[in-house]
């Protein structure tokens, strides 16, 4: 049987609509720069400068739209399991590579200053096609499912319950 502390987490942490918000998301999850950012490509963010060149550069293509559009999705995962942080990053980098590496822009940061490491990953809504990422109400669980299996391949047994069945497992 699998430990229910071996949970895989996913949680949609909230949006940017403008600017302000989209430096305001990466500075967050970069800690001010401290923490490398990896975008889509691989390619390496570090420092205030540079996280907040990669914000101007998401925030450009802004233009005529609805108001309260999304500019970004702000996702944390993580995985409730004594792990090494960098298979929790591995993982998470391969899960956005096949989510959203074909048509969106996305940053993603380690933290390990948490219980268990967590990825915090931001998405650019608007896509290379010119589509918008819409989060729908049941991704996260197909996101949840998605990264246990990807963390089975790696050999790390992992379960993607909701969080109504954990906390009856938890007690």
């Amino acid at each position: 049987m699998i430990s229910s502390t071996n949970q895989v987490i996913v949680r949609v942490d909230g949006h940017a609509y403008n600017a302000h918000q989209i430096q305001q998301d990466l500075m967050d999850i970069s800690k001010n720069g401290t923490v490398e950012l990896e975008d889509e490509r691989g390619f390496i963010t570090l420092g205030e400068d540079e996280v907040c060149d990669l914000a101007r550069d998401w925030s450009q293509d802004r233009g005529k739209r609805r108001k309260n559009t999304r500019d970004t999705t702000n996702i944390i995962m993580s995985i409730q399991a004594i792990i090494d942080p960098s298979d929790v990053k591995n993982t998470v980098r391969e899960f956005a590579k096949q989510q959203f590496g074909q048509n969106h822009q996305y940053a993603m940061a380690l933290h390990t200053d948490t219980d268990s490491p967590q990825v915090h990953l931001t998405v650019k809504s608007l896509g290379y096609d010119g589509h918008r990422l819409h989060v729908k109400k049941g991704d996260p669980k197909k996101w949840r499912e998605s990264l246990a299996a990807e963390l089975g391949r790696l050999g790390i047994k992992a379960k993607a319950t909701l969080r109504v069945h954990r906390r009856g497992e938890d007690g």
